[in-house]
């Protein structure tokens, strides 16, 4: 089984990434809506759109975003959204398309990640926690903090 992890087409990956949104978000949208979304999200640098393939089929994805606010004084990304097909679960799927994004955020200036998860995911946080995300706020978010990199 060979695992790849690349940023999503919005031509080819649509498809493939609202069957994601529907069976494992359970949030009803289509194929032509989600290549709209990834052609406007895949163009703006604040956003990186993440697949994660197996033997070339789209098994995952992860929505990564600038995070703004006035709540954090470093700068941070988002995980807007993440799924992985229940079939490919518990493999360490999930974990690689999260550290990808990690690294995309560092290279893009930010100085950690955050995490706002539903409690309808139960899975969700232990997944996070596991992955070194801190709960926050009264456990409403995680967020994990990269090691400050000297300045030479």
């Amino acid at each position: 089984m060979r695992v790849t992890i690349r940023k999503a087409n919005p031509q080819e990956d649509a498809k493939a990434i609202s069957r994601l949104i529907r069976d494992e978000l359970q949030v009803p949208v289509s194929a032509s809506g989600t290549a709209q979304a990834l052609t406007r999200l895949c163009v703006n640098t604040r956003n990186c759109v993440f697949v994660a393939a197996v033997d070339d089929v789209v098994v995952g994805f992860l929505h990564i975003c600038d995070y703004d606010s006035l709540l954090l004084n470093e700068p941070m990304k988002q995980i807007r959204s993440l799924a992985v097909a229940t079939s490919y679960r518990r493999i360490g799927i999930g974990k690689t398309m999260l550290q990808r994004a990690e690294r995309w955020a560092t290279e893009h200036g930010a100085q950690g990640v955050l995490v706002d998860f539903n409690e309808a995911f139960a899975d969700a946080e232990s997944f996070y926690r596991s992955c070194g995300y801190a709960a926050e706020c009264k456990d409403t978010f995680c967020r994990k903090l990269f090691p400050i990199k000297p300045k030479y």
